[in-house]
């Protein structure tokens, strides 16, 4: 499956680099220095013909600052992948957030999603009508459709792009992609990194340059206040919440964290007093599904901090009875 991308050394001279959407390539000199230090950590991607597909910023930096004539190229055969040569945990492992959604534009570009062209794949027995002219590498688009027999009819290309590139869905594909080309650099790497994920990069991506910058420089307690108020934003106004609750006859939450309601708020509290309490539980479940920490070691921790005042064994214990409790609900429904 590896075989589908190469690495090689090309001259910096000879990549190709199309109008590409990022305008803002942020601080260049602090990654030439980065360069010069530790070396390319990453290699840029190009296609075949040498068309640059990710990694704009580094070649800059090393053409450009760094005055190197060459650049470690990894050479992303758009074909291959189209045709499933190279898995999606392939892509989702090998590459960042950013370098797959270039991948998964140029995968788009592939299948022909141009004006004027069809945005489709078309399984083996429905292929009316021409194909289109259009070659990626040796691999015509018609090819690659008989390469591609999962893909059902009228599936759309940013939908087979988004997973073949290890996106989850299309949905997480273009919000990656608003990263890419809306944020600034430092939000793009920290995506990248796993420090903010999509959705958060995303939401700042929403702001002005300036803003977006300050937020990637805040310690993290600050940044996650700062995100907070920026997902407070995409709430309704009071009048807007009350006025949905009254068509949808559903609890709506305003941008002040009220909730509105289309009934009196002393027949909703309870419910929502116990959609809360559940959301605080699936939270805490959550924490120990996703721990990294071995239940022997949780249990050590647990016993040297423990004291009657606290009881944290005893909380321990009421705590798996009542998940277990919960459990044996969840499955009695199952079954039904």
């Amino acid at each position: 499956m590896t075989a589908s991308l190469t690495l090689r050394e090309i001259a910096c001279a000879s990549v190709q680099v199309a109008d590409r959407h990022r305008r803002d390539m942020g601080d260049l000199e602090v990654l030439a220095t980065s360069i010069a230090t530790e070396g390319l950590l990453q290699p840029i991607g190009v296609t075949d013909e040498n068309v640059l597909v990710f990694g704009e910023r580094r070649l800059l930096a090393v053409r450009d600052i760094l005055r190197e004539p060459t650049i470690v190229a990894r050479v992303v055969h758009v074909s291959s992948i189209l045709a499933g040569e190279y898995a999606e945990n392939e892509i989702r492992k090998d590459f960042t957030e950013s370098e797959r959604v270039a991948i998964a534009n140029a995968m788009e570009a592939a299948l022909g999603n141009r004006q004027g062209q069809r945005t489709d794949i078309q399984t083996p027995g429905d292929r009316g009508g021409a194909p289109p002219d259009n070659e990626v590498g040796h691999h015509s688009a018609a090819e690659l459709r008989e390469n591609f027999p999962e893909v059902q009819p009228g599936a759309r290309t940013a939908e087979i792009a988004a997973r073949m590139a290890g996106f989850g869905n299309r949905k997480t594909y273009e919000q990656a992609k608003k990263v890419v080309e809306q944020a600034v650099g430092e939000i793009v790497a920290q995506m990248d990194s796993g420090h903010l994920a999509i959705s958060t990069a995303a939401l700042i991506a929403s702001e002005h340059p300036e803003r977006q910058r300050e937020i990637a420089g805040m310690p993290p307690a600050e940044q996650r206040e700062a995100v907070r108020k920026l997902r407070r934003k995409d709430l309704p106004t009071p009048a807007e919440a009350h006025q949905r609750a009254k068509d949808t006859g559903k609890a709506i939450l305003d941008r002040n964290h009220q909730w509105q309601t289309p009934m009196p708020m002393e027949q909703l509290r309870p419910l929502i007093e116990r959609n809360h309490a559940v959301m605080a539980l699936v939270e805490a479940a959550r924490a120990m599904a996703t721990c990294e920490i071995s239940a022997a070691e949780v249990a050590a921790g647990i016993r040297e901090f423990d004291t009657p005042d606290v009881d944290f064994a005893g909380q321990c214990h009421k705590a798996a009875a009542f998940l277990q409790q919960i459990n044996q609900e969840l499955d009695s429904h199952a079954s039904e």
